[in-house]
């Protein structure tokens, strides 16, 4: 009996030493394989260059990339983000942050090894291959996201990431024995070699730092990570709010909205997202952020954004809006509405853009205020900039004098104006722009036009000079 056993634990050990060594021997031949492809690529690198040189003057690429650089770069990427301390997530928490950073569905039961990006065209999914350095030609800036290894990355030259000098010394020597130049359709390529770029190895190390930093501040939540990027790849940070609309990390927020709110055009890609169906979303994430300004950086935002509904309001009249004119309104109302309750000292400023003209007014009723009491209050309370009061209009109709004025929506003669018979005493002068005087009666707001019109459009940048002191149409394009 006790020999049976000896005999069943000789062969158990014997067994369990076999699978281990078949698992090293897999895992070598993995290795080996993996490093065989590196070399090969490698060679292929060094040989065409980084990019080359036509009759001493014109930029051109020596080489194309393609899925067998990437195929490299992914086990080359993943092995430096680990030993740098990046921790993998499961294939859910992944599969969750990249829909909710990049609005992409991750399908792990399909073959695919990585979903393309494109920064400059989100809604483009089709794989290109582009190394994101356009010192020579201009591509889209391309990321991949990789599955089941969950991480991102850019496709690089291994050059770019590995010390290739002294891992593959015999490459190096190659490299230097390879051709120097050759011809292309008659005329002669001049190679930029890897071994002459002189701040190869800063160029490199810069890589690996932000490779890690991506991926630690987006998968790892990593504040450290965040702050190096803020630092260093401002860019990338930006475009996950601006072009995907990744808005759910209030400090990524904050900071991008400081770097970017008094660009116009800017900040309409921080407040409002268009997904690839076509739907526009407004981001209320930000007035929650920007609740926390301080006073005058606050006022400064509020301003912004009362110029960026009266733009929205041009371009849907001119024609040129992308959100239709439903959409729109809904935006511009509620825009209106968050920031009322965002800004205390413009609670009256921002109504009464949208009850200039009568179709947002129709609309914004025709929908019941979006189903919002408070907004609808918040509407009857400011839409006149919060001066009239019950009982005014018939006051001033038991006045003797009586004028006829003519009121612009906007200091414009192309836009429509309304006749009214008003006592002059019922016209309260707020403030001029330009030329013409900005004024509230009963129930409205509007422009009277200046009795000597200058001859050039108030579309024309100027400076506006306020009658008593600047507010915000005296701001609206300076």
């Amino acid at each position: 009996m006790k020999k049976i056993l000896l005999i069943v634990s000789v062969l158990s050990v014997y067994h369990g030493c076999s699978q281990k060594k078949d698992k090293n021997i897999v895992k070598n031949n993995l290795t080996e394989a993996h490093s065989s492809n590196v070399e090969h690529v490698l060679r292929q690198q060094l040989e065409k260059g980084i990019s080359g040189e036509i009759l001493n003057s014109l930029d051109t690429e020596t080489y194309t990339y393609s899925k067998e650089d990437m195929e490299v770069v992914i086990p080359v990427a993943e092995k430096i983000i680990l030993s740098k301390g990046y921790i993998p997530p499961s294939n859910k928490a992944f599969s969750e942050k990249v829909q909710m950073i990049f609005k992409r569905k991750i399908d792990f039961n399909l073959s695919s090894k990585y979903l393309y990006l494109n920064f400059n065209e989100k809604c483009d999914k089709e794989v290109k291959y582009y190394r994101n350095d356009k010192s020579v030609d201009v591509t889209p800036y391309s990321y991949y996201i990789i599955k089941n290894n969950n991480f991102i990355t850019e496709l690089y030259a291994i050059p770019e990431l590995i010390d290739y000098k002294n891992a593959y010394p015999k490459l190096a020597e190659f490299e230097k024995k390879s051709m120097e130049k050759y011809m292309e359709d008659g005329d002669e390529v001049k190679i930029y070699k890897w071994k002459d770029v002189s701040d190869l190895k800063e160029r490199r190390q810069n890589n690996i730092q932000i490779l890690v930093n991506r991926n630690k501040y987006l998968f790892n939540d990593d504040r450290a990570g965040f702050v190096w990027l803020r630092s260093n790849d401002t860019w990338f940070l930006e475009s996950l709010v601006k072009t995907f609309g990744y808005v759910e990390d209030k400090a990524l927020l904050d900071f991008v909205l400081k770097e970017n709110y008094k660009d116009l055009a800017e900040l309409e890609k921080i407040l409002i997202s268009r997904s690839c169906g076509g739907k526009n979303r407004l981001n209320t994430e930000v007035f929650a952020v920007v609740k926390g300004w301080k006073k005058k950086e606050l006022s400064a935002f509020s301003f912004r954004i009362q110029e960026l509904m009266y733009t929205l309001i041009k371009k849907e009249e001119q024609g040129k809006s992308e959100i239709n004119f439903p959409e729109l309104t809904k935006i511009l109302c509620e825009t209106a509405y968050h920031m009322s309750k965002t800004d205390e000292d413009s609670y009256y400023n921002f109504f009464p853009i949208l009850n200039l003209t009568e179709k947002y007014r129709e609309e914004i009723e025709k929908k019941n205020f979006y189903n919002n009491s408070d907004l609808k209050k918040v509407w009857e309370e400011t839409k006149t900039g919060g001066r009239w009061r019950a009982g005014m209009e018939e006051a001033s109709l038991k006045r003797e004098t009586l004028e006829t004025i003519t009121l612009y929506p906007r200091p414009d003669f192309s836009s429509t104006p309304k006749q009214l018979e008003i006592s002059s005493e019922d016209i309260e002068y707020l403030h001029k722009v330009s030329d013409w005087d900005f004024v509230r009666v009963p129930h409205m707001v509007g422009y009277l036009a200046p009795k000597n019109p200058k001859k050039h459009s108030f579309l024309v940048e100027e400076d506006f000079t306020p009658k008593e002191e600047k507010g915000f149409w005296d701001k609206l394009f300076g």
